[in-house]
């Protein structure tokens, strides 16, 4: 069976288009970075990908989340440290009021070292981190404690800002300011029910009864002082138990995060050194291909050898 000039010649025409078009794609994965550059060149691929995106998106989304709670359970647990220490130095001041034999400007002194504290607690009381109000409960926006006539009132409200640590698994990052420092909520109910105040109106019972000099008082209500100094240091513990938890939340969504990543490469990015070979290779069959075709441009046809 004989094959026509004709046919030759378009058989040539087609693989030259052929070779054109795989150099053509090959320049594109080279310089993109990526053996995919429209769901036609792997329609297979192209579900792995979109699901792997959808994974990297929730990663990313968890650990932007995640972040939040690490920025608020961190700086809360320096402002219950430095709580922590004011009602230590409180209850120092305390024992040192009683000493027998104390003039009234040194109880004075000592009062007015107690009113210091009473304030530098309420100051990290109102701490907050890029706005948001620490001790707040869920109104992060606004300043939870106010002050009026030596008065400390609470503002916020009884349930801490909630996150979600794992899908469908919310989890508080946050101290209420009501139940850290014993006021009332709603029920009327306190945090520390075997005190019958808040931290800040105990504070100042008891400077003015070191002004007053009433050491019977001091040292029957230093023990609820010490009552509400173990309970902020409880739930300091379990702030850092949070914090924990938001720690290994943050380790499982960045390897999910690289997991869905490599999926990505693998399906969707180019081996650079397998592409440059091909590249090669296909560059030397079209420069053969055109070699071919020139020379088969300059041999006369059959009817010009007048067959």
């Amino acid at each position: 069976m004989r094959v026509s000039s004709r046919a030759y010649l378009s058989e040539l025409q087609s693989n030259l288009a052929r070779a054109q078009q795989n150099l053509q794609t090959l320049s594109k994965q080279l310089s993109s970075g990526k053996r995919l550059t429209r769901p036609s060149d792997d329609p297979l691929a192209i579900g792995e990908i979109i699901y792997a995106r959808a994974d990297l998106a929730r990663a990313v989304s968890r650990q932007r989340i995640l972040e939040r709670g690490t920025r608020l359970t961190g700086v809360a647990d320096v402002a219950l440290d430095n709580i922590a220490s004011a009602l230590r130095r409180a209850n120092d001041v305390l024992l040192s009021s009683t000493q027998p034999g104390l003039t009234d400007a040194a109880r004075a002194a000592y009062a007015e070292e107690l009113r210091s504290l009473h304030a530098r607690i309420l100051d990290q009381a109102n701490a907050c981190a890029q706005g948001e109000y620490l001790f707040a409960g869920r109104n992060t926006r606004e300043r939870p404690f106010t002050e009026a006539g030596g008065l400390v009132t609470y503002g916020g409200t009884s349930d801490g800002v909630e996150l979600m640590v794992a899908p469908q698994r919310p989890m508080e990052v946050t101290l209420p300011g009501d139940m850290l420092f014993s006021f009332e909520d709603a029920s009327g109910e306190r945090a520390v029910a075997d005190v019958d105040t808040d931290l800040f109106a105990l504070l100042e019972k008891l400077a003015t009864y070191v002004e007053d000099g009433d050491d019977n008082l001091i040292e029957e209500r230093m023990p609820d002082l010490q009552t509400l100094y173990e309970h902020c240091v409880e739930q300091r513990g379990v702030l850092g138990a949070r914090t924990v938890r938001i720690e290994q939340a943050t380790e499982a969504a960045q390897d999910a995060e690289l997991h869905a990543s490599e999926v990505l490469a693998e399906v969707e990015d180019v081996d650079i050194a397998e592409a440059i070979i091909q590249m090669q290779s296909q560059e030397v069959a079209y420069q053969a291909a055109l070699a071919v075709a020139a020379k088969m441009a300059q041999l006369p046809t059959l009817f010009e050898l007048t067959w």
